[in-house]
């Protein structure tokens, strides 16, 4: 069997047919595209596609033209080919290459599944909907970009794959209300969210430190409650803030749903909601008022009231955001409300009272029950965090798992709908890695193994139960991710192990197959501009000090083990003939070492390349010291960053590092680059007890031997570093002292704010 097609004579010719080499191989590889289709079946031969190509679609078909102009423009964009699209007719000058067709009406599909086949027919993509269109030309796309080249034809295998996806509900959860991001750039994100074949987008619009939605009714809500203060240690503030006007929104929305994706909109209550109460201070639980939203992060105790004037107000918003969204969920938050202002509060006691509530978990159930029955009425549906199922749980509702399963498999057992987003693995706003360089984020590490390796399909669940697991969803909140580039590392790579996530049953997935195929992935993102992380294939180096020798022993390794580490040790650039990395391996100081990690001949991820000398292996950054105590703990930089600027990893409630196992001897001094951020966190519990003496006015780094409640040997005054607007490097000498130790590092100062931290730490040798 041959696999061709002749275009006519005013186009190139686009399909040729040659014979696999080794169709054996081609029949069991699994396609070079993210997330991996469900049923793939290669054949021999082979169709190149060209310029001057034709797509057809069905006329009268929005959604397949839709389609059609999709495929073409990401191809011209990541490839170089230029597509011709044409409705179909009954007289075609020449035959179209590639043709969407919609399956039959008495043959049924999943919905967004689709079919597509590579013969000596042409291509065809075969789908009964809008998504399962739009996939197959995601899915031909993917193809069409299987070797990586920029430009020039494409060659594909002949075959057929039938797909479907696994999960109905495949999310993002993108948080606007901390920093906000411009509209270009949420389409960009939407887009993306279509080439992973993901559908929903919950949008964070409102919390404490800001209200990014246009209500008409309340102007106020905007006016007031989308600005606030950005706090700085000169004490000086700058406003910050901003909002979607309604028009921007509708726009948004219209965009997303071409591309099959849902905006799921988030307006917080009870709790959360800081911004709305500075605007509209009458709707509080409390007499004392809020001049402006929250400039600081944590968990606040500002409520809404529970009275009926509230209740309307709280309706008459939500009545407009359903005019916004079209689609069928709400989510009204529900998290995090500590009731303290409704247990102070005489009238909402007397309330309580009056309805035979018992205690406040029961009111945050009356709460939501009656904004379910709102939403209930106007055919729409509630979604909320799983502190909804506390007090009871609204009949209608939806629960998203984030504190764990436990909220989702409590839901389903009792007949409700959830969706899976829990903290580990499933907060991208968590770091990738533990490398110095990375973004800022959490302490704790949500690696992609991590969430490649999610499982979908609880164990707790019976089947039946498990058909309310919807889907899972991935979080990006915004506290600490300031820019849209940081909002880009944070979610990809990641977003790719998600999407195959949802995508595929767990007994489906092949890690080691989908590390391989996003070597592939990578090289789309670049053409596509997309700053993705590469902790993934990044290529890390440990060097243990050889004791009273000039020389270093050296570990190579990257995150996921995929890959041949080849490396150099002279300064010569790393290629594909260097040697590969085995074992550990002495050098002598000084050395240039290089490294980077290969597949099939390419470097999928950043090269390493470190000078190593008798200062450099004596140097830790903040990521590599430990710190004396991990929770809290953030890897932050300043708000805003300052361009190259380092980011620091700290625990803010108590500002101490460990460089452990020193090696003393020979080094006469120590030196640190600090620098002091504002305060910006609400939980202000009192730090551990300061040392009884501080020399130093502005407060001072302390080094302790051993302990942290060992003797100081050297002090680092602050003074230098005060008010500056970046890092500051403080030196001191350190008593003779011989051997191994660890260091504990130490701010002590007068005050909570500024919070001082370390970027990085040096031991100086007494010859350099």
């Amino acid at each position: 069997m041959i696999c061709r097609k002749f275009i006519g004579f005013m186009f190139a010719l686009s399909v040729v047919v040659i014979f696999s080499a080794n169709v054996a191989r081609a029949q069991s590889k699994t396609p070079p595209i993210i997330p991996a289709p469900i049923s793939s079946n290669a054949t021999t031969g082979t169709v190149k596609v060209s310029d001057g190509a034709v797509i057809s679609f069905p006329n009268n078909d929005p959604d397949a033209q839709f389609a059609a102009e999709f495929l073409t423009a990401v191809v011209q964009r990541t490839r170089g080919i230029k597509l011709m699209l044409r409705p179909e007719s009954g007289q075609a000058p020449n035959p179209a290459l590639i043709v969407f067709r919609r399956n039959p009406a008495e043959h049924p599909m999943r919905r967004d599944s689709y079919d597509l086949q590579i013969s000596d027919e042409g291509i065809q993509i075969t789908a009964a909907d809008r998504g399962g269109l739009l996939y197959g030309a995601v899915t031909l796309w993917g193809l069409l970009t299987a070797d990586g080249a920029r430009n020039g034809e494409a060659e594909l295998n002949c075959g057929t794959i039938s797909d479907a996806p696994e999960l109905p509900w495949r999310g993002i959860m993108l948080d606007s209300a901390r920093h906000m991001q411009s509209v270009e750039f949420i389409r960009q994100l939407i887009d993306w969210m279509a080439l992973h074949k993901l559908n929903i987008l919950h949008w964070h619009l409102t919390d404490d430190q800001g209200w990014r939605l246009e209500i008409k009714q309340y102007p106020k809500l905007t006016e007031i409650g989308a600005w606030r203060k950005l706090p700085s240690i000169t004490g000086t503030t700058t406003r910050y803030g901003g909002y979607y006007t309604q028009g921007q929104v509708r726009g948004l929305v219209a965009y997303a749903a071409q591309r099959n994706i849902t905006i799921v909109p988030e307006i917080e209550m009870p709790g959360h909601a800081s911004a709305a109460l500075a605007a509209y201070p009458q709707f509080g639980s409390s007499d004392v008022h809020l001049a402006t939203p929250a400039s600081e992060y944590g968990i606040f105790p500002t409520l809404y009231n529970v009275n009926e004037e509230t209740l309307t107000f709280l309706e008459n918003i939500l009545t407009e955001v359903m005019q916004l969204f079209p689609g069928t969920y709400i989510h009204v938050g529900g998290d995090e409300a500590k009731k303290d202002q409704w247990k102070a509060s005489p009238q909402i006691q007397a309330q309580m009272k009056a309805l035979g509530i018992k205690d406040e978990d029961q009111l945050q159930s009356y709460f939501i029950k009656r904004i379910d029955a709102f939403l209930t009425a106007h055919g729409r549906r509630t979604l909320g965090w799983d502190e909804i199922l506390e007090g009871g749980l609204a009949s209608n509702a939806t629960v998203m798992s984030w504190r764990g399963m436990q909220g989702g498999i409590a839901a389903a057992k009792q007949g409700h709908d959830a969706v899976l987003t829990p903290t580990r693995p499933l907060y991208f706003n968590y770091r990738q890695s533990d490398a110095a360089d990375e973004a800022p984020g959490r302490f704790a590490l949500n690696t992609l193994s991590d969430v490649y390796h999610f499982n979908t399909a609880p164990t707790e669940l019976t089947a039946e139960e498990r058909k309310h697991i919807l889907g899972i969803q991935a979080n990006l909140w915004t506290e600490y991710v300031i820019t849209e580039d940081r909002v880009q590392w944070m979610l990809f790579p990641r977003m790719a192990a998600l999407a195959e996530a949802a995508w595929l049953p767990p007994e489906k997935r092949n890690w080691n197959d989908f590390l391989a195929r996003l070597v592939v992935q990578k090289k789309r993102y670049e053409a596509l501009n997309i700053h993705d992380a590469p902790s993934a294939f990044r290529v890390r180096s440990t060097e243990h000090l050889n004791s009273g020798q000039n020389r270093v022993s050296v570990e190579l390794h990257n995150q996921t083990g995929f890959g041949k580490i080849r490396y150099t040790v002279d300064g010569s650039a790393v290629t594909a003939s260097s040697p590969i990395y085995e074992k550990p391996f002495d050098l002598s100081l000084p050395s240039r070492l290089r490294a980077a990690t290969f597949h099939d001949g390419e470097i999928p991820g950043s090269a390493f390349d470190r000078e190593l000398d008798a200062v450099s292996v004596r140097q830790r950054f903040s990521q590599d010291l430990n710190l004396c105590v991990n929770d809290p703990s953030i890897q932050m930089e300043p708000d805003p960053p300052v361009p190259g600027g380092p980011v620091m990893l700290a625990n803010y409630q108590n500002p101490c590092w460990i460089y452990a196992t020193a090696d003393l001897t020979g080094i006469k001094g120590i030196a640190a680059q600090v620098d002091s951020l504002p305060y910006v966190f609400h939980d202000r519990r009192s730090r551990p007890p300061m040392p009884p003496q501080i020399s130093a006015k502005s407060g001072e780094l302390q080094v302790r031997l051993d302990t942290c409640s060992g003797a100081v040997i050297a002090t680092l005054p602050l003074e230098p570093a005060v008010g500056h607007r970046n890092v500051t490097w403080l030196h001191t000498a350190l008593p003779p002292l011989q051997g191994t130790h660890d260091l504990c590092l130490k701010f002590a100062t007068s005050q909570t704010d500024p919070l001082w931290v370390i970027n990085l730490v040096q031991l100086e040798p007494a010859q350099q």
